[in-house]
């Protein structure tokens, strides 16, 4: 659904975008993540046909963006870090005048802007002034906007920014409600967000993109291994000797005698996992515990930008 082919951008001598590709397939929950200045804003306003690139190729939905801007445009709705607010009509004159814009009338637009109003909970704000709302009700306004045109991509450019606890904990919410409606490019730097919203992960530092795929993916080919853990009710001794000697796939295998526990690295995850199971049962070892401690995306971040 979105395309990207060696973008480049520069303002004066300072390089925003250095080479950036990606792709980001239909229906997905994609994070686009970097720390600031990465060049995470600048893309999005070149996908956005806000700016030109220097060189490279955006498509969205096989539209080349600055071949077909208005095509392009057709099919995406956008909330930029700032959304641009008319601070002195009422919500819901707010959306109308949106959803004018983009060709709706008549009953279609009423139709669609009482959607809007009720899938993010702005009933109660309708007939407020959009300046006199919260942050967080003005981001709900800002996202109805984006997505008052049904867009087949929304691209979300640091949704949550400047919000407090509470009212980021709703907006995710909402985002995870659009999965599957549309396709969804959602940048930020709070790892924890991307984390839990987003199906694949796009890491761009200084202009580039240096790595793309799941949580998981991310942490076996920088990480190489993860941590598991066996507990049992006796034997963790004998077993700590027999997985070292039996199994060519584990590395720093470590006993904890007084818990009955061993701990061990291994990139072969749920296969090994079965095999220590059985070896456990076999041997009635008595199996209480097994499991596995994941990195957290901010680990594998910092080795990736650091």
């Amino acid at each position: 659904m979105i395309e990207v082919v060696g973008l480049q951008k520069s303002f004066g001598n300072q390089v925003a975008l250095s080479d950036i590709s990606f792709n980001v397939a239909k229906g997905q929950i994609v994070g686009f993540l970097g720390a600031n200045g990465a060049g995470k804003t600048t893309t999005m306003d070149i996908l956005c046909g806000c700016i030109g690139a220097d060189a490279g190729t955006a498509k969205i939905g096989g539209f080349e963006i600055s071949e077909n801007p208005i095509e392009v445009k057709r099919k995406i709705g956008y909330l930029p870090d700032e959304p641009p607010l008319h601070r002195e009509m009422l919500v819901i004159e707010a959306l109308s005048y949106a959803g004018k814009l983009h060709g709706l009338r008549g009953d279609k637009l009423n139709v669609r802007v009482a959607d809007l109003i009720e899938r993010l909970e702005l009933g109660s704000h309708k007939k407020r002034m959009v300046g006199q709302l919260s942050k967080g009700f003005r981001q709900r306004v800002g996202l109805a906007q984006a997505l008052i045109n049904d867009p087949d991509v929304l691209i979300l450019d640091e949704p949550t920014e400047g919000l407090d606890p509470h009212q980021i904990l709703q907006i995710r919410e909402m985002i995870r409600g659009l999965k599957g409606h549309h396709t969804i490019l959602f940048s930020s730097h709070i790892l924890s967000e991307v984390e839990s919203v987003c199906d694949q992960l796009i890491i761009v530092d200084k202009g580039r993109v240096v790595e793309q795929g799941t949580h998981e993916e991310l942490i076996l080919r920088l990480d190489g291994a993860r941590e598991f853990h066996v507990k049992v009710r006796e034997g963790a001794a004998s077993l700590a000797q027999e997985m070292q000697s039996g199994f060519s796939s584990l590395s720093r295998v470590t006993l904890r005698e007084d818990e009955q526990m061993v701990t061990f690295l291994t990139k072969d995850g749920d296969d090994v996992l079965d095999q220590v199971a059985r070896l456990v049962l076999d041997r009635g070892f008595g199996l209480k515990e097994l499991g596995g401690k994941s990195r957290k995306l901010e680990d594998v971040f910092f080795q990736i930008t650091r």
